[in-house]
C-alpha cells in the first residue's frame, strides 16, 4: 500500500531552527533573572556601605575627632565614607542622645549607629 504524502507532514518533522526558537523562548526569563540578581547585588552593596557610613560617622563625633567638631562636619564625613555617587551630608541625621552621638540616615533602611562619647 502506497503511503500518500500529506501537504505538512514535511514540516511536522523538520527540526531545523529548533534551538533557535527555544532560545528566544528562554531569553527573556534568563535576562529577567541575571539582571535581577545584579540589581539585588547592587542594592545590598549600597545599604551595607550606608550603614558602614553611619557608623563611622557616630564613632568619629563621639571621639570628637578634629575633622568631626559638628553636626554638620559629622554629616559630611559619613557622606564621604560611604562613597556613593548622589549621597550628601543631608542624607545623614546627627543627633546628641543619652547613647552618645546618634547618626541615622535619611532615608529609611532601618539602621543606625549611635556612639558613646568618650
Amino acid at each position: 500500500m502506497p503511503v500518500i504524502p500529506l501537504p505538512l507532514r514535511g514540516v511536522a518533522h523538520d527540526c531545523d531552527g529548533a534551538v533557535v526558537a527555544e532560545f528566544v523562548i528562554i531569553l527573556l526569563p534568563l535576562l529577567l533573572l541575571l539582571f535581577g540578581t545584579l540589581d539585588v547585588g547592587l542594592a545590598v552593596l549600597a545599604k551595607t556601605r550606608i550603614s558602614f557610613a553611619v557608623e563611622a560617622a557616630a564613632k568619629c563625633g563621639a571621639l570628637n575627632m578634629a575633622v568631626c567638631g559638628s553636626a554638620s562636619a559629622i554629616a559630611a564625613y559619613g557622606a564621604s565614607a560611604a562613597g556613593l555617587p548622589g549621597l550628601d551630608a543631608s542624607g545623614f541625621a546627627v543627633t546628641t542622645v543619652a547613647c552618645g552621638v546618634n547618626v541615622t540616615p535619611a532615608m529609611a533602611l532601618g539602621s543606625g549607629a549611635c556612639y558613646p562619647a568618650g
